[in-house]
């Protein structure tokens, strides 16, 4: 730096002494001017400050700060999203035998329906038909697939039994109308639903039933919103179950079919198989 240019030099000139008729007032000012002449030429160091080094240092601070909030919150979605699916916690693909045949296949089919669900929230939704006996993991694999959607990205889901959602809504288990009403819209606008045990042990649903499960497909099917159906039925079999009004309305989405095979895949528990 030269020296024309250098702040400390600045201003260095001695500073006036002052005349004063008052001998102890002219002492003290004086004094006073003789520090601060001492301090103006003591050189004392300014520091260099590199700002951009110091505004990179604050970004990256205030992006963790931000990353790790928006991890808790993400956490705590997810949280929030598995409680409101009521999902047993076991139905993970981890825990599920990929080198079982049929598995396998079904696994495999199961996560490209999870890598194309955002194309399908775009393009009329999609839909899964799992079928098989009773114990051939058709829960287990739609429960790991619901898992999976909320884990990695976060989607709202309802696994509800057929039953169940029969219960709610014709036999006045939710007994007040606001709340019926909101379970219905809920059904219809959730990113993923999944129905279990459609027509169970039946070779024929109600018709009103039947009327609402079809009205209720059509409606997701024109918000976009993806479906995965469990039965023990087969295709041709449900189709007789449900009717046409509600095949129909199936079939709208055309529909990837999983048939579980094989012998049961539960746990044995006690002495009690199956």
């Amino acid at each position: 730096m030269s020296e024309h240019n250098d702040p400390l030099k600045e201003n260095q000139e001695e500073l006036p002494r002052v005349d004063s008729s008052d001998d102890q007032t002219k002492q003290q000012i004086n004094s006073l001017l003789t520090r601060l002449q001492r301090i103006r030429r003591s050189h004392v160091p300014v520091p260099e400050y590199n700002y951009e080094q110091l505004r990179a240092e604050y970004e990256k601070q205030a992006n963790s700060d931000v990353q790790k909030l928006q991890q808790e919150t993400r956490l705590q979605r997810i949280q929030n999203l598995i409680a409101q699916a009521d999902l047993n916690p076991d139905w993970l693909f981890e825990k599920m035998d990929h080198e079982d045949p049929v598995l396998g296949y079904a696994i495999q089919t199961a996560q490209s329906f999870i890598s194309g669900f955002e194309h399908w929230e775009q393009n009329g939704g999609s839909c899964i038909l799992i079928y098989g006996d009773y114990g051939s993991g058709k829960s287990t694999l739609a429960g790991a697939i619901a898992h999976e959607l909320i884990a990695q990205r976060q989607k709202s889901v309802i696994f509800q039994q057929w039953a169940s959602i029969i219960d709610r809504l014709f036999f006045a288990v939710i007994e007040d109308q606001d709340e019926r009403n909101r379970y219905r819209r809920a059904l219809e606008e959730v990113d993923l639903l999944i129905i279990d045990e459609i027509g169970a042990n039946k070779t024929r649903m109600v018709e009103s039933q039947s009327s609402f499960l079809g009205h209720l497909l059509r409606r997701r099917r024109n918000l976009s919103k993806s479906v995965i159906l469990i039965t023990n039925h087969n295709p041709a079999s449900l189709h007789q179950a449900v009717g046409d009004f509600c095949f129909e309305a199936i079939k709208a989405f055309n529909p990837v079919d999983i048939h579980l095979t094989g012998p049961s895949r539960r746990p044995r528990i006690g002495n009690y198989g199956g």
